[in-house]
């Protein structure tokens, strides 16, 4: 059974949104490639050929490598 409309007039989604606001937080938003495109997957592969083909292959991998290690477990 739909709940009667509440007072504020406000949806589930405003009040949640008002609430977040009035504790201090705002609202982001994070777009994102579509890895499903077909577009983007066909730019992606013609991506990953020119890196496997770049003389440079091996300095590009360990650099991201490193970044990827960043920072430095301690162990």
């Amino acid at each position: 059974m739909p709940r009667s409309a509440l007072k504020d007039g406000l949806s589930k989604q405003a009040r949640y949104r008002a609430g977040k606001k009035a504790a201090g937080l705002k609202e982001v938003r994070l777009w994102t490639f579509n890895t499903a495109n077909p577009a983007f997957r066909a730019q992606l592969k013609r991506d990953m050929v020119a890196i496997r083909n770049s003389p440079g292959e091996a300095d590009d991998i360990a650099f991201v490598e490193a970044l990827t290690d960043w920072p430095a477990e301690e162990r």
